[in-house]
């Protein structure tokens, strides 16, 4: 029997997230929250069935997807949630490679979109966004709450730290690491250690 889950955040995002429920056969997605959108509406034959208050009124447990690409403000919205007593599935599309399974941890929450290829000895943090056609190499750590677009691709022993948004088809070469709440621009090339709290971009990434 399917579990029913709800979207968290109607936008493009969730509507890809969406598109990746319905390959999934354990799971039925049941609605939309978002607090800015107005409720009673529908997205691709999903409804918004409103903002985070709607919670109070439901069953419990309350499964819920997290489709929200801004770190900081997906971490807000878990902490939000909090109160209420949601789970967070990890959500794999079936096309995704994990070439260790064993060796690759992912935690709750976290979300590894289509064409995805993780290979061994790899821990992924809490509702981490690994989106469409990314790769992540062989002993590399990705922190909670990090967004990596699509067509990223991060080589081995990469530590990559909490709430970091990394561009779509940026690279990260081996052995760098990444500060906490760091932004990697799109198509960037990461050749060396990056701070915490900085924006870098360009080929070689440098700070803007």
């Amino acid at each position: 029997m399917k579990k029913p889950l709800l979207i968290y955040g109607a936008g493009g995002l969730g509507r890809e997230i969406l598109a990746l429920l319905r390959s999934l056969p354990e799971w039925e997605p049941v609605g939309f929250i978002d607090d800015l959108q107005a409720p009673n509406t529908y997205i691709k034959e999903l409804e918004i069935i409103g903002d985070i208050s709607v919670l109070k009124s439901m069953k419990h447990p309350i499964y819920i997807v997290l489709a929200i690409g801004d770190p900081l403000v997906k971490k807000k919205v878990e902490a939000q949630l909090k109160k209420f007593a949601v789970q967070y599935p990890v959500l794999i599309h079936p096309s995704v490679i994990l070439q260790d399974p064993t060796s690759i941890a992912i935690g709750t929450g976290s979300v590894i979109g289509a064409g995805s290829v993780l290979t061994t000895d790899i821990h992924i943090g809490n509702h981490v966004l690994i989106n469409l056609n990314s790769t992540i190499g062989h002993d590399t750590k990705i922190g909670d709450y990090t967004s990596i677009m699509c067509g990223v691709n991060i080589a081995g022993e990469v530590n990559v730290g909490q709430s970091v948004l990394i561009g779509s088809g940026a690279n990260i070469l081996n052995r760098v690491s990444v500060g906490n709440n760091t932004q990697v621009g799109m198509g960037s090339v990461v050749l060396k250690d990056v701070s915490a709290s900085v924006t870098v971009a360009g080929v070689p990434a440098k700070e803007i």
